[in-house]
């Protein structure tokens, strides 16, 4: 069994900005993202699969209280999606 190839912290973050930029704004996005990474210890150029998926949990859980749990529910499934197809693509 191989395991899965790490992934860049950079395009993680910026799927995320893309992804909740148009309901926090760009700035507010990006801060939550890298603020997240602190939080979780990411802090090199490639990130573990399960270190995306914390990441992509925290983001969820904040973005609850700005859009709902329902829409944070589908923000986060689109994050996962396009998360999972840059890792297949790179």
């Amino acid at each position: 069994m191989t395991a899965a190839p790490a992934l860049s912290t950079i395009d993680v973050v910026q799927i995320i900005v893309r992804v909740v930029a148009p309901y926090l704004g760009e700035t507010m996005a990006r801060s939550a993202a890298q603020a997240h990474c602190q939080k979780l210890g990411i802090s090199a150029d490639r990130m573990q699969p399960a270190q995306a998926e914390a990441l992509i949990g925290k983001m969820g859980a904040g973005l609850n209280v700005f859009v709902g749990r329902e829409k944070s529910t589908v923000m986060v499934a689109e994050l996962r999606r396009a998360i999972q197809a840059q890792a297949a693509g790179s």
